[in-house]
């Protein structure tokens, strides 16, 4: 039977033959490796983290009862795509100024395509998450994580105004609607009651009737005057300058809205310093300050006086729809229109239920206003102090063991190609006859 085994002695011979095998290549690949490691460029990185509060508004698009058991939107559900989109990238580009010498083209799109590659962004929990971003300069590197999270801040609540002043407008807009159908229902069911007649002593309920249409249309036009004003005073103080800024102001001191009389009297004398000094000129910037002061005030009174011009709207609609079921309770007609009845009433539940959402609409859009609040930095990013790569004591230490496998498997491979006979053992393997043995002869000096 052919021994295949290897004892000591073997090992001790195989060893001493390929020595040179099992010691260059890993000397050869860790100072290789040491060498790569003082070469490659530094990386620093740097991070930060972000909770997310979840949005608790309820959704005015459905009904309350549903939107209680709907779970609120998932804020993260497009971190990703936010954080690693093209106008992302090229906002932080341009905010950190890292296209300079770069132009469009090509080496721009090369550009965007590295600053992505260098971004890190995972998930960490339900409500937060990290975005890390590596760079051979570890200022730049915190840079552009501080602008990355504030863009995906701002994009976000961005996303989440546009929506609810869509919602908003939206509701607006269907409000308008029923109320058009519904005081054109009201207005047939009326006609239609003043035509029937009615018991004695109730003659008055006609006279309040049109008293109350009358106040009606008083405020809904002082409601639509100060809603005007509004708009135009929202245009203060970053359109001050602007054309339309201008003829804002001009229209609003023609008006009587309160405070407008001293808002003639300040631009007056802002139109008098400006015809003989600059606009820098300490007077006429004073003046400035002085016609936004005013501007502010008008619009805080003018605010509170809509607010009381929609309450007292609300009333008088209310005390009309009394009215009209008295109407409608006195009618002594036996053969009542039931069809411009029950229109009247859908109409009425469908306009009140759209003011209801209008309302919460307008709430989600106010609170929504102050939704940077509820996006919290818990880890601010900083400015690295070490290196994260290279990583020498990994590459080192990995390149030693690569060069210890690689020569222990060519020494093998040598071991293998090598056919030349050494022992008795490896004639047996070709099953050969042993004729003589040769002593081995050592000469001392």
């Amino acid at each position: 039977m052919n021994n295949t085994q290897f004892s000591a002695t073997d090992l001790t011979s195989f060893f001493r033959r390929r020595m040179k095998y099992l010691i260059i290549p890993p000397v050869l690949v860790t100072i290789l490796c040491i060498v790569g490691a003082k070469i490659i460029p530094k990386q620093y990185e740097s991070t930060t983290t972000i909770w997310v509060q979840p949005d608790e508004t309820l959704n005015p698009l459905i009904s309350y009862q549903m939107a209680l058991q709907t779970a609120p939107p998932d804020r993260l559900a497009t971190f990703m795509e936010i954080i690693e989109s093209r106008e992302t990238i090229e906002a932080v580009i341009d905010s950190v100024k890292l296209n300079r010498g770069v132009a469009q083209g090509a080496a721009f799109d090369d550009l965007v395509e590295d600053v992505r590659h260098n971004i890190t962004s995972s998930r960490k929990g339900a409500d937060s998450f990290t975005i890390s971003y590596m760079d051979t300069d570890p200022v730049r590197a915190q840079r552009v994580v501080a602008c990355l999270a504030r863009t995906f801040i701002q994009t976000r609540i961005n996303g989440e105004a546009l929506r609810n002043a869509q919602t908003v407008e939206f509701f607006e807009q269907k409000l308008k609607d029923y109320q058009t159908k519904f005081e054109a229902t009201q207005q047939d069911l009326v006609g239609l009651l003043r035509t029937r007649e009615r018991p004695a002593g109730n003659a008055e309920l006609n006279v309040h009737l049109e008293d109350l249409d009358q106040q009606v249309q008083r405020a809904d036009e002082k409601s639509r005057i100060d809603q005007d004003a509004l708009v135009k005073l929202a245009l203060f103080p970053d359109k001050f300058h602007t054309p339309k800024g201008k003829q804002a102001i001009e229209d609003l001191r023609r008006t009587d809205l309160p405070f407008a009389n001293e808002l003639r009297g300040a631009c007056q004398q802002y139109e008098e310093l400006s015809s003989r000094y600059t606009p820098l000129y300490p007077d006429v910037q004073k003046a400035e300050g002085e016609i936004l002061a005013v501007l502010r005030k008008m619009r805080t009174a003018v605010e509170t006086e809509q607010a009381g011009v929609s309450a007292q709207i609300g009333e008088l609609r209310s005390s009309r729809q009394r009215t009209i079921g008295e109407m409608m309770n006195y009618s002594v007609d036996q053969q009542e229109d039931v069809g411009n009845k029950s229109n009247y009433n859908m109409y009425q539940k469908l306009y009140e239920d759209m003011k209801t959402k209008l309302e919460q609409a307008k709430i989600t859009r106010d609170l929504g206003k102050k939704a940077e609040a509820s996006f919290i930095i818990l880890d601010p990013s900083r400015i690295a102090s070490r290196p994260s790569k290279p990583n020498k004591a990994l590459i080192i230490g990995g390149g030693a063991m690569f060069g210890i496998i690689l020569g222990i498997a060519v020494a093998l491979i040598a071991e293998f190609m090598d056919t030349r006979m050494r022992t008795l053992q490896d004639l047996e393997i070709y099953n050969l006859p042993v004729v003589a043995l040769l002593p081995e002869i050592t000469t001392g000096r």
